[in-house]
């Protein structure tokens, strides 16, 4: 197992689930070892959050050494590919008739309206379910979010704003207070 040191940097693994019974891995960093907990355990800092959390050696890759320069294109290089765009804002949601899936308008931090983009919702729910859900809940009286709450069969979470709707059956978008986007 490999060992590192306090200032080496590294690399780390994020996991996910993508069903029940699958996880998806993606090595994001670099990150910062800043203290060693044990001869397996460290605590990493992500360079561009400043968050710190304990990672298992097994769970990180020897990116670099402490001679690493840090610099401001780096940081700005890590924060736009390691870890992705950080959502400002729900803008919108629509049903796309083409993809037979609902998407959600985007506001992202840090860049301007003309990038706001259309992202399929079930991706957000998987990547960010606690902000999506918060989203969803405070527009519940949205007929169109109700739908797209109903077709990701997020009922429980919504405190039961679309119960008894039929999950299992196909969504109809021509379905009162439903729009289709081609």
């Amino acid at each position: 197992m490999a060992q590192f040191d306090v200032d080496d940097f590294v690399l780390y693994i994020h996991v996910w689930s993508i069903s029940h019974s699958k996880l998806s891995v993606t090595w994001r960093g670099p990150a910062q070892v800043v203290k060693t907990t044990s001869d397996w355990i460290f605590e990493i800092q992500n360079l561009v959050t400043g968050v710190v959390r304990e990672a298992h050696s097994s769970h990180l890759k020897f990116y670099a050494n402490d001679a690493l320069d840090v610099t401001e294109e780096l940081l700005r290089h890590i924060a736009h590919n390691a870890d992705g765009h950080v959502v400002d804002q729900f803008l919108d949601c629509r049903y796309n008739d083409r993809m037979a899936a609902f998407e959600v308008c985007v506001r992202w931090r840090g860049l301007h309206a003309i990038e706001d983009s259309w992202e399929p919702a079930a991706n957000l729910l998987e990547d960010i379910p606690t902000e999506f859900k918060r989203y969803m809940r405070s527009n519940k009286a949205d007929p169109q979010v109700k739908a797209m709450a109903a077709a990701l069969a997020v009922t429980q979470s919504l405190r039961g704003i679309v119960a008894n709707l039929p999950f299992a059956e196909p969504l109809n978008p021509s379905q009162e207070g439903i729009q289709v986007f081609d």
